[in-house]
Order: C-alpha cells, then structure tokens, then sequence
C-alpha cells in the first residue's frame, strides 16, 4: 500500500541524514517543500521528488552533462495501485498514512478534525484516496519562522518536576 507523503522520519531514512538535519534545513527555508498536519511534519512525495530532480539537474549542469534529468522507474502519477483503492481499517489506514490511530479510531477525534469515514454495516472503514484528499486539504504548508517560533514555545513551557528527594519520598 502506498501512501504518496511521508513523515520526516521517512524523509531521513530515504536520504540517510538525522532528523535534526531535516528540522534545521526547514528553520533554514532550504530542502523541499514541506507541510503541517496540525502537528505533524509532513512531505509530500510529488515535492520531495521534484526537490531530488531540481538537484541532480543543479549536479548534471555543474559536470557538464546537458541533458534532463529522469529518476529511474519512479512515477509520481501512478501512487495508487488498485489495492489503494479499497476500504481500510483504522489501524491499517494510520499505518499507511503514518499518522496516529486515535486520529480514526477515536469518534470526536474523527468528528473535530472531519476525517473522512463510512460506517459500512456497523464497521468503520476508510478510503486512502479520500484520506489523502483530506489530508492535502487540511495541511498547511510550512513556514521556517512559525517553526521555529513553535520550538521556542515548546522548549520554553517545560516545567521541571520535582526532586523527590526533596519532598521527603526518600
């Protein structure tokens, strides 16, 4: 089952760096496109292949090479096979999309956030196609400032917790 965005994990994994190196890139403004799902860093795979085309291009020209650059056997227009489009559990529409399972299996969860489901004789099922579709519609693309703002945010509301040692829990 393919699902055409991928986390930053995924990203890293496919380019072999840290994911410290994806985060910096984004507060840089530098790497490919990259969008939020309110939380979640998200990467769609049309952007990171385009982003891998533009730089091998960049590559060819400074060799010297003067011709287009294709990736090898990858078609961005074929992501869904005939599997993609059938109907999914929740816990295999999480795994596909890498997103959390709360996100479907959770009633309020699905109704605040307007996931897109059928309830199909009593079970709950859903459509990658429309969960791409929903997903595409609700993520927002990235800005390095928002991110880094969010990440000082974040770092600067941590509390520590106390030292049980010092309330007398021995």
């Amino acid at each position: 089952m393919h699902y055409p965005v991928m986390t930053e994990k995924h990203l890293a994994e496919r380019w072999q760096v840290s994911l410290k190196t994806l985060q910096r890139w984004r507060l840089d403004g530098e790497g490919p496109v990259w969008h939020k799902l309110f939380r979640h860093v998200r990467y769609h795979e049309a952007d990171v292949v385009e982003f891998e085309r533009r730089g091998a291009q960049h590559l060819m020209t400074l060799l010297g090479i003067h011709r287009e650059f294709k990736p090898a056997d990858e078609d961005v227009g074929e992501v869904f096979d005939a599997q993609g489009s059938r109907y999914l559990t929740a816990k295999d529409i999480a795994e596909a999309a890498s997103l959390p399972s709360h996100f479907f299996l959770d009633r309020a969860e699905r109704q605040r956030k307007q996931i897109p489901h059928l309830m199909l004789v009593g079970n709950l099922r859903f459509s990658l196609q429309a969960i791409l579709d929903w997903e595409v519609a609700n993520s927002v693309p990235g800005n390095a400032a928002t991110d880094a703002q969010n990440r000082a945010n974040a770092g600067g509301t941590d509390e520590k917790k106390p030292n049980r040692k010092g309330l007398g829990f021995g």
